[in-house]
């Protein structure tokens, strides 16, 4: 029913529960951009795609791939998180809050990527993997379940985030602008988000596997029992063991398979280039892609064992030119996880704002088992400015460096140590 509320073309939407906020200027089949309350629109998507696999209309699936398309490309933060402000309005200039809005506009300080939001981009994808069985959607998947919604939660499990900026500081910045808090919170007076994050985190083992047409996909990778039946009726039981994701080794063993050849599909993500596949020990050569699921199809035994064993190497990843945000920064990714600088890793009294990376930082992995719940942590030589100038504009002068071991943590453990300054983004020094 969405989009059939007439709205004028020259009309403005200035309360927020009509036009683009609650989906009703744009029938969603002529949808070009995603528009409004990123919550709202995320749900209406996945809903979409459910009528849509009943149904096998084309158009609907159009449309559905090109909001996909729009999001992705062009609205959603490198943590996998949606809804870029708080307050704002469309493309139709339609009052709108907690929502998308310009393309490539991507702010770090007020990014407000409220956890219901990100939870619905891993929805939305997760229906699109049924619709088109392609791995990016499950790259997406985890993408957010590793970053922007786990970041909405405590190591503890019972203190929460409703926003998850990607960048804190409380140099100069009036606290009564900050769209969320620097610890999280037991209790939320919108307690949408907590309740949304702890049933998806309780229901993603649904999502590891998914059924094909001759076999199972393995969609996600994590230490798990499967024991489940192939569309003929015939009796599959799976163990995958792995560190993952510290470590990029996967063992998944055959307990239990029908005598008769079948598929088993292993999602190679688009980061993992120079994966390889085993079985028993026995390369498989040809056919692992990144970005695309491997079919392997036998007659499978109890005991055979594939092993996938993707690197895990450290990234440095650069935004899109049009993003102004992210000008000459970077972000410093592992496999699936996205990191940042904390400033309980940082020298005393220095400022997130005054840390750089040096882009040949020899930035090095080190598990961690004690800290922060037992994570993989980044260290590397960074620089810290020293002469930070008060005023809004002031004349170029030669900085004051100072070169220290600084240690980054993945993004979603940020603001487990107390009150603290954080960023994704690190501008980068050029030597």
């Amino acid at each position: 029913m969405r989009g059939k509320h007439k709205v004028e073309p020259d009309e403005t939407a200035n309360f927020k529960f009509i036009g683009d906020m609650v989906q009703e200027r744009t029938p969603i089949r002529k949808a070009q951009t995603a528009e409004g309350h990123a919550v709202l629109a995320l749900y209406f998507y996945a809903g979409a795609a459910d009528v849509a696999a009943e149904t096998g209309e084309q158009e609907l699936i159009d449309a559905l791939d090109r909001l996909w398309g729009n999001v992705v490309n062009k609205k959603m933060y490198v943590t996998g998180a949606c809804g870029q402000t708080h307050h704002g309005s469309s493309s139709h200039v339609d009052m709108i809050h907690e929502g998308f809005i310009s393309e490539y506009m991507m702010p770090n300080l007020s990014a407000y990527n409220e956890t219901c939001a990100n939870v619905c981009n891993s929805m939305f994808n997760y229906r699109m993997l049924g619709l088109h069985g392609e791995s990016k959607y499950a790259d997406i998947m985890e993408l957010v379940l590793f970053n922007s919604a786990l970041s909405g939660i405590s190591i503890e499990g019972k203190d929460y985030f409703y926003a998850n900026p990607l960048r804190v500081s409380h140099k100069g910045h009036d606290p009564g602008n900050d769209t969320e808090f620097d610890v999280r919170q037991p209790y939320i007076p919108c307690f949408c988000c907590p309740p949304n994050l702890v049933r998806t985190i309780a229901k993603i083992s649904n999502w590891a596997y998914s059924l094909s047409e001759n076999g199972i996909s393995v969609n996600l990778y994590g230490g798990n029992k499967l024991a489940t039946k192939l569309l003929d009726g015939s009796k599959i039981q799976l163990k995958q063991e792995t560190q993952y994701p510290w470590k990029g080794k996967v063992d998944i063993t055959v307990e239990k398979a029908k005598k008769e050849a079948f598929d088993i599909l292993l999602r190679i993500p688009e980061w993992a280039s120079g994966s390889k596949i085993s079985i028993n020990g026995v390369g498989i050569g040809e056919g692992v892609v990144t970005g695309t699921y491997t079919t392997i199809n036998r007659k499978w035994k109890k005991g055979d064992v594939i092993t996938l064993d993707m690197p895990m190497d450290v990234k440095l990843l650069e935004g899109n030119p049009l993003i102004e945000e992210v000008r000459n920064q970077v972000a410093v990714k592992r496999g699936p996880v996205v990191y940042c600088v904390e400033t309980p890793d940082l020298p005393e009294n220095t400022d997130i704002l005054d840390v750089y990376l040096p882009v040949q930082s020899n930035l090095t992995a080190t598990f961690k088992p004690d800290l922060l719940g037992g994570v993989s942590t980044i260290t590397g030589n960074l620089k810290l400015r020293k002469d930070t100038k008060e005023g809004m504009y002031t004349e170029v002068t030669q900085p004051t460096w100072e070169t220290s071991e600084v240690q980054l943590v993945p993004y979603f453990s940020w603001a487990n140590r107390g009150a603290s300054e954080m960023s994704v983004w690190l501008p980068v020094v050029w030597e």
